[in-house]
Order: C-alpha cells, then sequence, then structure tokens
C-alpha cells in the first residue's frame, strides 16, 4: 500500500457494518469464521484468483480498519502472506464476486409471503456446490443481528430482518 492514499485503499476494502448496540464476543467469532470461509470457497471459485490459493502460503485475510460510530464497521483485504503487501486485484475481484454470489443467492430463496423477504431454505435441500453452502452461512450469521451492510466500492448490501436492498 505503499503509493496508495488512505481513500484509494479503502476502495479495494470490504466492509461489515453491524448495526447493533453491543456485539456479542461469540457472534462476532461466528461471524469471522464464517465470512473468512465464504470468502476463500468465493476466490476458489473465481478463474481470476483461483491461482493465488493454489500454491502455500495462501494469501491471509486482514482486518485493517476496525470503527465504531454508528455501527461496528469491519474492514477487509487480502494481504501478501509473507510481506504483507496489499494484493488490490484479490481483494477487488473476490469481493466483488462475493457480493454477487450473496445477493443472487439470497435473491433465490423462497418468499414466506408476499411482501415478505426472503426466508431460510429448508435443511433438507441439498446445496448445489460448496459456495451455495457457504452463501447460506453467511445469510445465517448475518441475519442474527437487527441490521448489517455490506459494502464494497459504490455498491452494498443492506439486511435489516428479512429485507434485503441492494445498491
Amino acid at each position: 500500500m505503499s503509493s496508495e492514499t488512505a481513500s484509494e485503499a479503502e476502495g479495494h476494502y470490504l466492509a461489515v457494518e453491524l448495526h447493533q448496540a453491543g456485539v456479542p464476543v461469540s457472534y462476532l467469532s461466528s461471524l469471522l469464521r464464517v465470512l473468512q470461509a465464504a470468502l476463500r470457497e468465493v476466490a476458489l471459485t473465481n478463474v481470476q484468483t483461483r491461482a493465488q490459493f493454489s500454491s502455500r502460503p495462501q494469501p491471509v485475510l486482514v482486518m485493517p480498519e476496525v470503527s465504531r460510530d454508528k455501527a461496528l464497521v469491519l474492514s477487509f483485504s487480502f494481504v501478501h502472506p509473507i510481506d504483507g503487501t496489499a494484493m488490490d486485484s484479490l481483494s477487488f475481484s473476490t469481493f466483488d464476486s462475493f457480493l454477487d454470489h450473496l445477493g443472487k443467492f439470497i435473491a433465490g430463496l423462497p418468499q414466506p409471503g408476499l411482501w415478505g423477504g426472503a426466508a431460510r431454505r429448508s435443511p433438507q435441500e441439498p446445496f448445489e456446490s460448496d459456495l451455495d453452502r457457504r452463501m447460506d452461512q453467511v445469510y445465517v450469521e448475518l441475519r442474527r443481528t437487527s441490521k448489517v451492510v455490506l459494502r464494497f466500492q459504490a455498491r452494498s448490501l443492506e439486511i435489516e430482518g428479512d429485507q434485503m436492498v441492494i445498491m
């Protein structure tokens, strides 16, 4: 990140805003585990990013920034495992694809009522892919808080209760 300004670097962060007064540590721990696994699965299924995870050591997902104003905001990016330099191309491709997959997954869930948002899928229904299983796990965790907003560049995905808004 040597030649980038802070605002340019933020363009490569995935921000997760948790709009909850007190965030339980157990929830945060679970969310971080599920989110890390989902982002890695997205990177492994993406032709543009798969090769970067084929050798060891693999890229590292870090939280370069955590802030609290009206919401607890967790920012994520990928860095090189040895020298810690930002891997902007990997972060961009992975986070962009992640929001695409999560939005499509939620939009494809059954709707419980005429004006209701997405319902949980049936536990007996098999997943079409490991990526869908990961998206389901992320959705379950995100719904455990009253309101969450995921932001990447000019895009956002907001979940409040069973309602979802994609911008």
